[in-house]
């Protein structure tokens, strides 16, 4: 009988480098994310997230037993899944070592950042989709899939902040000129620098915007941006 559904694994040396995996050339295998809400080739297992990256545990074994006693928080939610998909802005909580970290960008490489209790009570969610749903509501979709019922002052491109494990609305960050912005993709992917000007490209291309940081002016395509603030 022919097998059916995918693999838990695939070839290590074939994942995106940008997600940071480590032994891309001395382990075969990598534990490959499940569904969910995050892109797989941008986002990695809790599995890998804690042997491979945070050095939490030493085999398979060890995570499931991290993961199984309640010592892993993502977004605030208890995860009991190794191939649970993490990706970028997630909150992890290690509460027996009272660990917070935000997924954020060290250059091209998706990293868990160190940062404070009350930072790890707000998720940054940038928004990639609007449209009107029954009773005439705007449906906001995020950029790790989650859907929120908001305003029609909140544009595609922009970012909420939102309460974690709560989930309400805590402030809204446009993306218009001033803003500060995460750069996603492209050549200067993981800088954060200051969105000057706003460039319309006429046709099919892609808008572009003229950014400012410590390496000077540059231009890139707006849709590669994530607004952030101070509090980042």
């Amino acid at each position: 009988m022919a097998k059916k559904g995918g693999s838990n694994h695939y070839v290590r040396m074939r994942a995106n480098k940008d997600l940071g995996v480590i032994g891309r050339k001395s382990i075969r295998w990598l534990l490959a994310p499940a569904p969910g809400t995050h892109k797989k080739e941008e986002s990695i297992s809790t599995g890998v997230l804690l042997r491979d990256v945070l050095g939490k545990s030493e085999n398979t074994r060890e995570t499931k037993r991290i993961i199984h006693t309640h010592n892993l928080l993502i977004d605030g939610k208890k995860v009991s899944d190794t191939k649970y998909p993490v990706g970028l802005m997630d909150v992890l909580e290690l509460p027996s070592e009272k660990k917070h970290f935000r997924m954020s960008l060290s250059g091209p490489k998706l990293t868990p950042v160190p940062i404070s209790a009350e930072a790890a009570g707000k998720k940054y969610l940038k928004v990639t989709r609007k449209h009107t749903v029954t009773g005439k509501k705007v449906c906001i979709t995020f950029h790790d899939g989650r859907n929120y019922l908001g305003d029609e002052h909140i544009k595609t491109g922009d970012t909420c902040v939102l309460s974690v494990p709560g989930f309400k609305l805590l402030s809204h960050i446009k993306l218009q000129p001033g803003a500060q912005c995460l750069v996603m993709k492209g050549k200067h992917i993981g800088e954060s620098a200051k969105l000057e000007r706003i460039i319309e490209r006429l046709g099919s291309h892609d808008t572009e915007v003229l950014m400012s940081g410590a390496q000077g002016e540059f231009i890139t395509v707006a849709k590669y941006l994530f607004a952030i603030d101070g509090n980042f």
